[in-house]
Parts: structure tokens; sequence; C-alpha cells
């Protein structure tokens, strides 16, 4: 018995390009899905490594700090160093109250000093003339100040006008163990709305006659 088709030869075609729509379109909401979760993935990763670079940052940051700090420290060691050095050199501490009352006493009343720092030791020589220039009581003069020990420091201080500064100066000149005294700057300075004088002075200091001047 023979069998007879009714239904149209396109249907079929019909039928299986639908299934291949249904499939295409299943297929692509999987890529689609697929695609977003790593999308996501890709966000959670990169906020991960923004956190990261913040800490690293942070951590840059504290560093930096820590290495100027250390800066400062190693060159506070150099210079307590030389000075260690320059102590060594000349067999005996400085006395330095003894300096510091000694300058007190020069200073006007209402003269301040800011800052006292030691620059380094004073280099001794015998300035190019002969060792027998002068005669005998010449030579004895240059070995005896070849042998004393000099440093050179730099001070830093306010006074209420030039006149109490030059009287400051007069007296740093005056003094025998008081050597160089040389004035690198004064110019004005405004504290609180009052006007004064701030001034830095270099000089050279011959610490056999400031260890016996405590006393003055």
């Amino acid at each position: 018995m023979r069998e007879v088709e009714f239904l149209p030869d396109w249907y079929p075609k019909v039928r299986k390009r639908k299934r291949m729509v249904a499939l295409q379109a299943w297929v692509t909401l999987t890529l689609m899905c697929g695609l977003g979760l790593w999308m996501l993935l890709v966000q959670r990763n990169v906020h991960a490594r923004d956190l990261e670079l913040d800490g690293l940052r942070k951590d840059l940051t504290q560093s930096e700090t820590e290495l100027a700090r250390l800066e400062e420290l190693l060159q506070l060691q150099r210079q307590l160093g030389q000075q260690d050095q320059i102590f060594n050199k000349i067999g005996r501490p400085v006395e330095t109250t003894k300096l510091i009352t000694t300058l007190e006493q020069m200073m006007p009343t209402d003269m301040a000093l800011l800052d006292l720092s030691l620059e380094g030791e004073e280099q001794r020589g015998g300035g190019g003339s002969s060792a027998w220039g002068g005669g005998l009581a010449g030579r004895a003069a240059r070995e005896k100040e070849q042998e004393t020990p000099k440093l050179r420091f730099r001070l830093r201080g306010v006074a209420p006008t030039d006149t109490d500064l030059g009287e400051f100066l007069h007296k740093l000149t005056g003094r025998p163990f008081f050597k160089n005294v040389e004035l690198l700057y004064s110019h004005e300075r405004q504290d609180r709305g009052h006007i004064m004088r701030e001034f830095e002075v270099t000089f050279v200091m011959e610490l056999a006659g400031v260890a016996g001047a405590g006393g003055r």
C-alpha cells in the first residue's frame, strides 16, 4: 500500500529553519551570559588591582618619608662625626657653657640668640712667610699662634636696633680670643608686630682664651 504525503514540500524546510534559529538563539544567549560573567570578573580584578596599587602608593609614600628622615639622621650623624673629629684633634671638649655665658654677657638686654653652630676647625698654617722672617720674636709668636686650637662658629640672632647690633659687634671684636669677626647679613624681621634686626655673624674662637673667660 502506498503512503500518501499530505504536507507540502516546504514545510519540513521551515521546521528545520525554526530549529536552527532556536539553536542560534540559545547559543547567542549562552555567549552573552558568558561574556557578561567575564566582564564581571574583569571588573572585579581591576578593582582588586586598584586597591593593591593604592596600597603600594601608600607604602611608597611612607618609604619616601622614612628615607627623608633617615637622610636627615645621616646628615646629623656626619655633622656630629665631624665635630667629634675636631674635638679629638683638639684633645679636649669645647666648653660650650662658658662660650654661651660669655656671649650673653656681651649681648644687650633685648638681644636674643637664635642659633649657634660649629662650622669647623680653623686651618692652621704659616701664612706663606719664611720661618725665620721677622726675627726670633716673630717666629715665636707665629709658632704660638699656630699651636693655639681654634674653631669657627656661626651665630644667628635678633637685635632691637642697628645700634644694639653695632654695640654687640664692637664687644665681640674687642675680646682677644674672638678673631675674624664678620657680619654676613643684617635685615629687618617682623615678629608679632615688632620690627627688629636679624643678623648672622661668623667668628673664630681661641679655645685657650674662652676656657679662662668663664669667671669674667
